[in-house]
């Protein structure tokens, strides 16, 4: 699909082989223009907005799964289908109320992504894939995406080909121009009920030259309470670095809205280190995130930097 097959590795060691077939993915120009397309496609609604209002969602069979409903007058609630004839549609509620509905009210129905906690219906976080800007070992589902901006003028977007395949890109806003830019897939190899390990690559394009990193990175715990840890080994052109880096970071969500996260970093040949903390505030749609940043180094620290981000995932 992305035009080197995953499986098609030159010989040696194995782990220098994928590090350097990421790298030459990285680089090809059908990506490049694959990325830059991928963002304006998957926030651009392909059906006009006259035509989408007079849709009706087919309404499913009643069961135990649990529906984010849109109502005509801008309501959303989070049920699950008692029963569904041709003229209405009756629900439970997860705090356990009953509702009976006409279904031509009823605009939007998708299965909620999240889980209820103490009868309050949580979201699942859409921005799982990463913490504050480094990546986590979850990638996107087949087919979700995220659109954002660090500071409001770094513009970001990721988009899942598979459920192990994913791939973001960024480009700070500077007069229009898209370069630098950067490009970013990732490789879930390991899928466990508590483990989620990647392999991936950040690689930045500017004037022609092309510079990143290389990397694995494991998170352990479930989506709501986790800790992540990656090494990674820069690179210039084809060059890699011999000297890593390192990463370890956290999360754990403390209510329906409410992620405190952490991400840190080791950074090779003495160059300090880098230390972040903050929130993410978990909306139905849109997450916003505020954080600091500190680093330190021999004889040297510094603190401390600001961060506002937002993202915003479609509907996945």
């Amino acid at each position: 699909m992305l035009g080197h097959p995953i499986h098609t590795l030159p010989a040696g060691n194995p782990e220098r082989s994928i590090m350097r077939s990421l790298i030459h993915l990285s680089s090809t120009s059908f990506l490049r223009a694959l990325i830059l397309a991928s963002g304006v496609l998957v926030g651009t609604p392909l059906v006009p907005a006259e035509a989408r209002a007079q849709v009706r969602p087919d309404i499913p069979d009643p069961s135990d799964t649990i529906y984010e409903v849109r109502l005509s007058d801008g309501t959303v609630t989070f049920a699950r289908l008692v029963a569904v004839d041709k003229e209405k549609v009756v629900l439970t509620t997860i705090a356990g109320g009953r509702l009976e509905i006409e279904r031509s009210h009823i605009v939007g129905l998708r299965q909620a992504a999240g889980e209820v906690v103490n009868g309050e219906f949580w979201n699942e976080d859409p921005s799982s894939s990463r913490l504050f800007f480094t990546a986590t070992g979850r990638t996107l589902r087949q087919g979700e995406s995220y659109l954002g901006t660090y500071l409001f003028v770094f513009p970001f977007g990721a988009y899942g080909f598979t459920d192990r395949i994913m791939i973001g890109a960024g480009a700070p806003v500077l007069l229009g121009h898209a370069e630098p830019f950067y490009v970013a897939p990732k490789v879930l190899l390991v899928d466990g009920p508590r483990a989620r390990i990647s392999l991936g690559t950040l690689a930045l394009f500017f004037d022609d030259e092309r510079v990143g990193i290389v990397y694995g990175v494991g998170t352990f715990g479930s989506t709501d309470e986790a800790v992540s840890a990656g090494i990674g080994y820069f690179y210039d052109g084809d060059d890699l670095k011999n000297n890593p880096a390192f990463m370890f970071g956290g999360e754990i969500r403390t209510d329906r809205r409410i992620k405190l996260i952490s991400e840190n970093y080791i950074l090779p040949e003495r160059a300090g280190l880098i230390f972040s903390g903050g929130i993410r505030v978990i909306g139905d749609r849109i997450a916003t995130e505020v954080a600091i940043v500190a680093t330190a180094s021999e004889g040297d620290s510094w603190c401390c930097l600001p961060l506002l981000n937002f993202t915003y995932a479609p509907g996945n």
